[in-house]
């Protein structure tokens, strides 16, 4: 049997589909090999389009992650061993951290609430997976402009909020 897996969704769980199975061993390998290289197209493709540099931040760019200090509303730097592989480049690993208790100094929780520099998708992280604060010395232009923009979208949208109340 062969089948796709995803834990995109919102509790992380492992969701398959796309099944197909069969007793000949040959043919399973021969849909394998396949999905492997449509998965590799498909990463090469997506790469194509980003226009950032792609190097993976490391320890020197950043602050250690200090668990007495709130993260909350700064740019952090999520571990590259979190990532899946094919995803280990800095427009994966750049993020804001936007609330969660583990953005929290001292905090009990673990959740920390984040918005891509890059995409701008939003995510959830624990606090572990963290790399640090990144220095600011190492903050791209790119990173600059997106942040920017991802605080005016936020308190654009927070004053639509309190004006609605």
């Amino acid at each position: 049997m062969v089948c796709d897996c995803t834990w995109d969704n919102p509790l992380g769980i492992d969701q398959y589909f796309n099944a197909v199975g069969s007793a000949d061993y040959l043919e399973m390998m021969a849909e394998f090999a396949d999905r492997v290289q449509a998965q590799l197209e498909a990463v090469k493709a997506e790469r194509d389009k980003i226009t950032v540099p792609l190097s993976p931040f490391t320890p020197e760019h950043c602050a250690p992650n200090d668990y007495g200090k709130s993260i909350e509303n700064k740019v952090v730097v999520i571990r590259v061993e979190r990532l899946r592989p094919e995803y280990r480049t800095a427009d994966r690993q750049l993020v804001l951290a936007v609330g969660g208790f583990g953005a929290h100094a001292n905090a009990r929780g673990r959740a920390v609430y984040t918005v891509n520099l890059y995409s701008g998708k939003e995510s959830r992280w624990n606090r572990e997976d963290i790399l640090g604060v990144l220095k600011p010395e190492y903050m791209p232009g790119w990173a600059k402009e997106r942040l920017k923009q991802i605080l005016a979208e936020q308190q654009a949208k927070h004053k639509k909020q309190v004006q609605e109340r």
